[in-house]
């Protein structure tokens, strides 16, 4: 497993590392969830990386999983210029691993994102190590679960957006280099109108490594606290809701991470983030019609 000191040239800012055998639920709430502070968990995956891409395709086999189309050159124009976040297709994991494996998923910005893998052999591998970071921390599981794939080439860029949810992104194999903001940054940020039809309001309008000053003047003010960590192999990053978080992939590989999304406790906390508090509220309405069906 890579050393995270071994990347600590490529840091800017603060975040915490510490070995989820170290954790406690008391622990974690007092440090990281009450205040609302990322963290970077080590040791929590030792038994299952690096997951390679042949275990990936027999764990997954031949169901159908969202690809995204983005297209060499997406990140050449401003994001107002986007059209959407990707174009999705559907493809078999096979189908993805042939195009990651002969450069065409580099070469045109194509990834396979938000793949919900509870049901899959995949989750028998993972789902202890994830299992157990939730029992050392007490982060909770909420209904529906949802556990997603994230597969991609190397320089695969996730652009910078926040959640309505706490988060944990698991990283399976390779790096990444992820740059966090502030809830308070929000408004520095410029996130795309409410009502566009084309960006979801949750995502970010400027480049933070290209900025563009006399567009987004207050920029330069969110720039002032960004963090920027190297996401190692075998590290988890603990991001709570309204996190500003941009992921890069690193290296000249393919890179594989999993997310999953924790329960908001206390409750309370969605105020500290009013921008994420209105994903929240999907959520919890989208909960609601979840239990309610079941129960029909």
């Amino acid at each position: 497993m890579n050393q995270p000191n071994t990347h600590s040239e490529n840091e800017i800012g603060h975040i915490a590392r510490v070995s989820v055998h170290d954790l406690t639920p008391e622990i974690f709430n007092r440090d990281y969830r009450l205040p609302g502070k990322p963290v970077i968990i080590t040791h929590a995956l030792d038994a299952i990386i690096p997951l390679e891409i042949k275990e990936i395709k027999n764990a997954v086999g031949d169901i159908k999983v969202p690809v995204r189309y983005l297209g060499a050159g997406h990140f050449n124009k401003p994001k107002t210029e986007w059209k959407s976040r990707s174009d999705v297709r559907e493809g078999t994991i096979g189908e993805y691993c042939d195009l990651l494996e002969n450069g065409t998923a580099r070469k045109e910005q194509i990834y396979l994102g938000a793949f919900d893998l509870t049901d899959s052999k995949l989750y028998e591998i993972v789902g202890p190590c994830i299992d157990y970071l939730g029992k050392k921390t007490g982060l909770r599981d909420h209904i529906p679960t949802n556990t997603n794939l994230w597969f991609a080439p190397s320089g695969h860029l996730e652009p910078l957006h926040l959640d309505g949810r706490d988060g944990t992104l698991f990283q399976l194999r390779g790096d990444k280099r992820i740059s966090l903001f502030s809830p308070k940054q929000t408004k520095n940020l410029y996130p795309f109108p409410m009502k566009d039809k084309r960006m979801p309001p949750n995502f970010s309008q400027p480049y933070i490594d290209a900025p563009d000053f006399e567009t987004y003047p207050k920029l330069a003010e969110a720039l002032k606290t960004r963090i920027t960590t190297i996401l190692a192999e075998g590290e988890t990053v603990y991001i709570p809701l309204g996190w500003w978080h941009e992921i890069e992939a690193m290296g000249d590989d393919y890179i594989c991470s999993i997310n999953r999304f924790w329960q908001v406790d206390p409750a309370w906390r969605v105020f500290t983030a009013p921008r994420a508090s209105f994903f929240y509220g999907l959520f919890v309405i989208g909960q609601w019609l979840h239990q309610r069906k079941n129960k029909q």
